[in-house]
């Protein structure tokens, strides 16, 4: 197991949200999901299911329902009320021009240490994809946009009522001419502490 090639992968990994023509083939994403799938989980059962997004039948589909759902939720009212129109071009062509989406979807618990469970293997999941799809120059955008708390959209798209929307994952080539984003952390000492330090205040 080469370590430092994971820790590498782990600290280079960014959100790529500048979108490539470059197509994705489903053997790819098949063996990416595959990957995925070995995140630890709490439960009997992998918890994870994921609807895919990626033919042009699909995507206009998709499309329409988030933009429903945009308006159902009223999203639109914290926009620029004098360009409302361009910003709903905008956002109905940049849904419509990536290449592949992933609904991923937990299982919805009225326990809340299951709920928990739940949410933390499928968020799992979610990373694991993230960083296998780095290693091969793909990059990823994870979204937990207003839509999916929406249960109109959900029926819409598939999710039945038990199941919760852990993300929608954005997944597009990664062009050799895009600009990575920078990151940033805060050092380790600003969010770690000992028991015995904090006991103290």
């Amino acid at each position: 197991m080469d370590i430092d090639s994971i820790e590498q992968v782990i600290r280079a990994r960014r959100t790529i949200r500048t979108l490539s023509d470059q197509a994705i083939s489903m053997e790819v994403i098949d063996e990416l999901l595959t990957s995925s799938s070995y995140a630890p989980y709490h439960s009997k059962e992998e918890p994870w299911e994921v609807i895919i997004v990626k033919t042009t039948q699909d995507r206009q589909l998709f499309v329409e329902k988030i933009m429903a759902s945009y308006d159902r939720l009223d999203t639109w009212a914290r926009y620029d009320q004098q360009n409302l129109e361009t910003a709903k071009k905008r956002t109905r062509d940049y849904f419509l021009d990536v290449p592949v989406t992933l609904i991923v979807t937990a299982p919805k618990h009225k326990s809340e240490k299951l709920n928990l469970e739940a949410i933390g293997a499928v968020s799992a999941f979610i990373q694991n994809f993230q960083l296998a799809a780095w290693s091969k120059q793909i990059g990823v955008t994870w979204r937990t946009i207003p839509v999916i708390f929406d249960e109109i959209f959900k029926e819409a798209v598939g999710v039945v009522a038990d199941r919760q929307i852990i993300g929608l994952l954005d997944i597009s080539a990664i062009d050799e001419k895009m600009k990575i984003p920078t990151s940033r952390r805060k050092p380790l000492e600003h969010w770690t502490a000992q028991l015995s330090d904090k006991l103290k205040k």
